[in-house]
């Protein structure tokens, strides 16, 4: 029995070459495989009497293949194949560039579904590089692997296109066993949720828009869920961590909140007591402040590292861009005057040092500034 974890080199049905390609991709497991999710979809479900196509048009045709033909580019080892293909209401040109091997499989008589862009060459109808599978007699109306839906695209390597990509996955998905749930049965019905069986088949095997979406908001909450998981075993972790408790008085807050030249508000002083409290502990504090721009966030921050300075610890504000750096260095600045003697500026190999002494040498030797 296949498994999520099963290798794809032990599968047998998978050709010998394809699993070298396969491991290109990064897809060394069935995992690995079912989330190579699509880049996107083409939708060839409209399916029409060729007769009716017109150019420009994404489109899935169904046919018999009357005549083939081949010929060679300028370049002798390059193979074009055309071939025609007949309706009851016309006939349309089909052409395939390099794949000599479909010699073998499109011979007269036989019964063919393509899907692809309609465009006129040299005054005729023509489907090029189309999607194809053969067809059995009475199947016309059925969506196929390659045709007549919505057919997924993926991210290919050399030699592994997004049909044998498809082929591999569909195998898979009809032998996989229903797979065993991360999350609660109770937490699916009560949000509405598809089993994670049914979100790999709508996201690989679509029948409607609809399915895509579907299966989307699965994974999505999954990720969500995992990351939840995540912050909460960090948080536990850091429970059992030491660190230097960093108090501040009433007395030393209420002159810190008197030197500014606001006051705060009510949500403000509740956000700021609240970290306050954290740091007096002698664990690590684990906090997302969050609020508009302009809410005061960074007051707020600036006022925790004050806490710490006065106990003589260092703080470090990281922005993600040089600009936002500097307005912080100069909101700083402009809150603390004087006693913000002690910020530094470090932007990449700038330096704006306020220190002095042994301290200034420390702190340009740790940052290794040129």
């Amino acid at each position: 029995m296949i498994r999520l974890s099963t290798e794809l080199n032990l599968i047998r049905e998978i050709p010998t070459n394809l699993r070298s390609r396969l491991s290109k991709l990064g897809l060394k497991t069935i995992r690995d495989l079912l989330f190579h999710f699509p880049t996107r979809y083409e939708d060839f479900s409209r399916i029409v009497p060729i007769a009716d196509v017109k150019p420009g048009e994404s489109v899935t045709i169904h046919g018999t293949v009357v005549r083939v033909d081949t010929r060679h580019s300028w370049r002798r080892r390059f193979v074009i194949i055309e071939a025609t293909i007949e309706d009851e209401t016309g006939s349309i040109k089909a052409t395939w560039f390099n794949q000599p091997y479909l010699l073998q499989a499109l011979t007269p008589g036989r019964l063919i579904s393509l899907a692809g862009k309609v465009s006129i060459r040299e005054e005729e109808w023509t489907l090029s590089n189309p999607s194809y599978e053969f067809r059995a007699e009475g199947n016309e109306e059925t969506a196929g692997t390659h045709t007549g839906g919505l057919i997924p695209v993926y991210g290919e390597t050399k030699g592994l296109t997004s049909k044998g990509l498809r082929f591999i996955i569909c195998g898979i998905l009809a032998a996989l066993p229903p797979l065993p749930e991360l999350l609660p049965e109770e937490t699916i019905k009560k949000l509405g949720l598809v089993s994670i069986s049914e979100a790999f088949r709508k996201i690989h095997t679509p029948e409607t828009i609809a399915d895509i979406d579907i299966a989307k908001r699965r994974f999505a909450f999954n990720d969500l869920f995992l990351l939840q998981l995540q912050n909460i075993q960090a948080r536990k972790t850091l429970e059992h961590e030491k660190a230097p408790s960093v108090p501040m008085t009433e007395e030393n807050l209420a002159d810190e909140l008197k030197r500014l030249p606001f006051t705060l508000t009510g949500a403000q002083m509740r956000s700021l007591r609240e970290i306050l409290k954290d740091l007096e502990k002698t664990r690590p504090m684990n906090r997302l402040l969050q609020g508009d721009v302009g809410s005061g966030k960074t007051v707020i921050a600036a006022l925790a590292a004050r806490a710490a300075a006065a106990h003589k610890k260092q703080t470090v504000f990281m922005a993600p861009t040089e600009i936002l750096a500097r307005q912080h260095y100069q909101t700083l600045r402009e809150l603390f005057g004087t006693r913000g003697d002690g910020i530094a500026l470090l932007i990449g190999s700038e330096a704006r040092l306020f220190f002095s002494g042994d301290l200034k040498k420390i702190i340009l030797e740790n940052a290794r500034i040129k």
